[in-house]
């Protein structure tokens, strides 16, 4: 029976009784849910009937879908969540039929979950033309994770068909929509269903998960929030994140409580005081259907240590309460080891690139393309480099003969790359030493190794193999299509991509960086080389931009910020040799270099803005490569004005050098909002560059303005090209004075060997 029809029970009681949590309190679910064989009926489900609808493009499907051939298909996938049951569903999908296909003989099957759910026929009148159709789908076949499938039949001629005709083809819009009508229903008090019912895997959007505190609030109890929402973040990924903050609310959906035993909520003021860090998951007081996550401790020393076991220790979660008697870090991290970011020092195999439900086998008559998506380094110092190797290997449905036209085509970033023609063998060759760098010099190296362009370095990389297969016709009629069925693909799991033998090297300040990967905070992923710096007393908004941003680093690293450091004051012996992320305007921040900060101030009504001479974005440049040189302030701007705004800047760090000091600041509490709703738009991060960001309501502006220095290392020898590069002129100057001075010298030698061999001569 699915999950969706019935969730399992445990053994409440003796959970409670082996925990020494009040059971009373515990179960805050209703007690006299029918049972049968430990299993809640959907009966319990809620009366309340929820709609949602979504389009193709909600689920990552921002482009039209294509359907090019006869028996082409396409895939749709989403998922339904533990704690909903679907009630009714439907699919509206607008799609545009081929001009050229035949009434009658041309049809477009629908499948969800492999069993048909409707055929569209293809009359006379809908050619060329722009249609839609409403199918209702069986909400019986709901899963957690539930597949659409798209299956185009057609002709284009009755006398002489041809699947792989170019004629035949349909577009399916990416405003397509999938609408549910869900009914929630009762799960257990169970931490093995973690992180579900707080994020579930299946659900979509965009994840809102808030957070409850008590009274008294102390910086640990921040630094807790901070970590458990880095936890989420990273389970969110691309989904994206917020954290609301609400002081001693009762939340109306699935939230996190921080309860110590002198600081809790009204609602559970009475709720027993904790024995040690622990974890627990009750029922709403007033709604049995949604769940609250408490973290629990004597003090918020104990919030931390409880909220570290969830990050790390949730698989070895069970009943409804958990006591977390230590969660610590055996071996320290090192830089550039976070979990979405790909390893830059030994060749990675694709197998290891793969996330759930992914795989490097396709299948079809025209199958879809294998895609691959990692993250690099935001430093990676790829300047002037040919590629980047990779040994590709892979498996095919051999066509009929050789030269067929079938091929593999690579891309990189929606670049094209090579093409590879398929062959009889049916697997690549072996014999055949391939490699692409990024100048037209085919005769570079030996090695069965295929060097591709540089990648973009931070942000989502994507590597994409589209195999297409060829039909052949012949016959007396030249009308019998000689072509497999179907037709198999499939990339090796042990073909390598390998980003070793790179430095780490890059040009900051680099805002671009900031936002696209959390540079430089993110280069440890648990951030055990930051400090984050809150005002002494820090409003709920500015605590509220901490825990979102420890969201983001999350997501961008996929690990819990288990080390970061947070104060409120400005020691210089907690400050040195360390990045620092500043929330808020503070008194300390103006004192530490005042010439370093000026190029934005906002105090109260007043913006103070300094600009540079020229305002150049960098866009198409990669991260490692120069900006140029410094932007010099060149214009200043001061505005008393009222409404939203924000910014973000960067500049080196006044204790340390090579560390960076980033700050967020707002002119009210109100426009700390822009901060993260920016974070998490994607359209926003890329507009992101240089040392000073402002943000509007539905704008952001750049400046690449001030003093630039440099992060990482790099060899000697090419350290120094790399930055005579910059100047040209210099570089033909010295080379000017390298060739005279070797004209010399070799003058001088030439001329004392001579006069050696005269001597010589003359003795004799």
């Amino acid at each position: 029976m699915s999950i969706k029809t019935k969730i399992s029970v445990f053994a409440v009681a003796i959970g409670l009784m082996s925990s020494g949590v009040n059971a009373s309190v515990a179960t805050a679910h209703s007690d006299n849910a029918p049972l049968q064989n430990g299993i809640i009926q959907t009966s319990q489900a809620s009366s309340i009937i929820t709609k949602k609808t979504f389009s193709f493009g909600d689920l990552g499907y921002g482009e039209s879908i294509r359907l090019q051939g006869s028996e082409s298909t396409a895939y749709i996938g989403f998922g339904s969540r533990l704690d909903e049951v679907v009630s009714k569903a439907s699919l509206h999908f607008d799609f545009t039929p081929s001009p050229a296909l035949l009434s009658m003989v041309s049809h477009i099957k629908v499948y969800f979950n492999n069993q048909l759910a409707g055929v569209v026929a293809i009359s006379d009148g809908m050619q060329g033309q722009k249609g839609d159709v409403d199918l209702e789908l069986d909400p019986r076949l709901f899963t957690d994770f539930n597949q659409l499938k798209f299956e185009l039949v057609g002709n284009a001629s009755m006398s002489c068909s041809n699947p792989n005709d170019n004629s035949i083809w349909t577009e399916i819009s990416s405003q397509s929509t999938i609408t549910l009508a869900t009914q929630k229903t009762k799960i257990n008090n169970d931490l093995s269903l973690l992180p579900a019912p707080f994020f579930d895997s299946r659900d979509m959007k965009h994840v809102n998960l808030p957070m409850v505190f008590g009274e008294k609030l102390d910086l640990n109890e921040i630094k807790a929030a901070g970590i458990a929402s880095s936890y989420f973040g990273a389970l969110a990924q691309w989904r994206g994140a917020s954290f609301p903050i609400l002081d001693d609310q009762l939340p109306k959906n699935d939230a996190i409580v921080f309860i110590t035993n002198d600081s809790k909520p009204d609602f559970l003021r009475d709720f027993p005081d904790a024995d040690g860090p622990r974890i627990q998951m009750i029922s709403h007081p007033a709604d049995p259907y949604v769940k609250l996550l408490l973290i629990m401790g004597r003090d918020s020393e104990d919030l931390i240590t409880a909220v570290k076991g969830l990050a790390l220790g949730q698989d070895l979660l069970t009943g409804p309460s958990a006591k977390i008697n230590s969660a610590e870090q055996l071996v320290p991290r090192i830089p550039y080891d976070a979990p979405n970011w790909i390893n830059t020092d030994r060749p990675v195999a694709l197998s290891e690139l793969l996330t759930e439900g992914m795989t490097l086998q396709v299948e079809g008559q025209n199958p879809p393309p294998i895609s691959l998506h990692f993250r690099l380094p935001p430093d990676l110092f790829t300047w002037q480099s040919n590629g980047i190797p990779f040994d590709l290997n892979y498996r095919y449905t051999p066509p009929l003969r050789d030269h067929s036209g079938s091929r593999m085509s690579l891309s990189v970033n929606n670049q094209f790359v090579k093409a590879f023609n398929l062959n009889t063998s049916g697997e690549s060759n072996d014999n055949t030493h391939l490699r692409l760098p990024l100048l037209d010099d085919d005769l570079l190296g030996n090695g069965q190794v295929v060097r591709i362009p540089a990648f973009q370095v931070g942000s989502k990389n994507e590597v994409k193999f589209e195999f297409g297969f060829a039909s052949s016709v012949g016959g007396k009629d030249q009308c019998q299509t000689m072509q497999p069925s179907k037709n198999y693909a499939v990339i090796n799991s042990d073909s390598t991509i390998d980003f070793s033998g790179f430095s780490h090297y890059i040009e900051m300040p680099n805002m671009r960086a900031f936002a696209n990967s959390g540079y430089p905070f993110t280069r440890m992923a648990d951030l055990s080389e930051t400090v984050v710096v809150l005002p002494k007393q820090p409003s709920t908004e500015e605590i509220q931009t901490f825990v979102n941003m420890m969201g983001v680093f999350g997501s961008h690293t996929g690990y819990s910020v288990l080390n970061v450091a947070l104060t409120d004051n400005w020691n210089e012996s907690d400050l040195e040799d360390k990045d620092i992320l500043t929330i808020g305007m503070t008194p300390e921040l103006a004192s530490i270099n005042k010439e370093k900060i000026e190029n934005i101030q906002l105090v109260a009504s007043n913006r103070i803005v300094q600009l540079p001479s020229k305002n150049e974005t960098q866009k198409g440049q990669n991260w490692g490569a120069s900006s140029g040189k410094n932007q010099q302030v060149s214009d200043s701007v001061s505005i008393n004005t009222t409404g939203n705004f924000a910014a973000i800047t960067s500049m080196e760090s006044p204790y340390t050098s090579q560390r960076t000091i980033v700050s967020v600041l707002a002119q009210t509490p109100e426009s700390f909002a822009l901060v993260n709703e920016a974070l998490n738009d994607s359209g926003k991060v890329s507009a992101m560059f240089g040392s000073v960001i402002t943000l509007r309501d539905d704008e952001v502006a750049s400046f690449n303005v001030g003093e630039h220095y440099y992060v990482g290392e790099l060899p000697i020898s090419q350290l120094i090209w790399y930055h005579f590069s910059k100047h040209p002129l210099v570089m033909a100057l010295l080379a000017a004075l390298l060739v005279v001075m070797v004209t010399i010298i070799l003058f001088r030698v030439l001329r004392r060997i001579a006069k050696n061999r005269l001597n010589t001569e003359e003795d004799e």
